[in-house]
């Protein structure tokens, strides 16, 4: 869905777009079912306020044993779009004001919602998925889940090249 600039008035627009058709990425990770509420108004002739809400559900493996895992997802989200041009300084520190980490600085003078939708969606999926905090995952040596069955490897038996070092302790 793209917005073009001009048609953008100082009166609120929402927009509620209920497929996730905007989100079509190819990570399996990322399979997100959502609804996306959006907001827009105009502060100035050349800035738009831009808010918006997604809210659904993600499904997805959990990291340590492989599970499917349908977890809620909800998250908010504010931009100020503009069509003036980015004021690049020198390389140095420099302090940044609220509004200048939340500024979306558009090349065309239309929004792309559907790539801010994407963008969202990719910055507020956690690093690490579990099916539960106390997950223990599934073992290395025998390969079972070790949430529902119990691990049949022998302590005896090792694979390691370091296997061979524990015989000189027992000496």
């Amino acid at each position: 869905m793209k917005l073009l600039f001009e048609e953008i008035t100082g009166r609120a627009a929402r927009f509620t777009i209920q497929d996730s058709l905007w989100f079509s990425g190819g990570d399996d990770n990322l399979n997100i079912t959502a609804t996306a509420n959006i907001c827009l108004s105009r502060r100035d002739s050349e800035t738009v306020h831009l808010t918006g809400k997604i809210a659904g559900h993600r499904l997805a493996v959990c990291d340590r044993c492989g599970e499917q895992v349908k977890e809620n997802v909800h998250w908010d989200f504010v931009y100020l779009v503009t069509t003036r041009k980015e004021q690049t300084l020198e390389l140095r520190e420099i302090e940044c004001s609220d509004d200048d980490v939340i500024t979306l600085y558009l090349k065309e003078a239309e929004i792309d919602v559907d790539e801010i939708l994407r963008e969202q969606s990719c910055l507020a999926i956690p690093l690490r998925t579990l099916c539960s905090e106390d997950c223990k995952g599934i073992c290395a040596g025998c390969g079972n889940d070790l949430n529902s069955v119990q691990c049949c490897c022998s302590l005896e038996k090792s694979d390691s090249p370091f296997a061979v070092l524990k015989k000189l302790t027992n000496r």
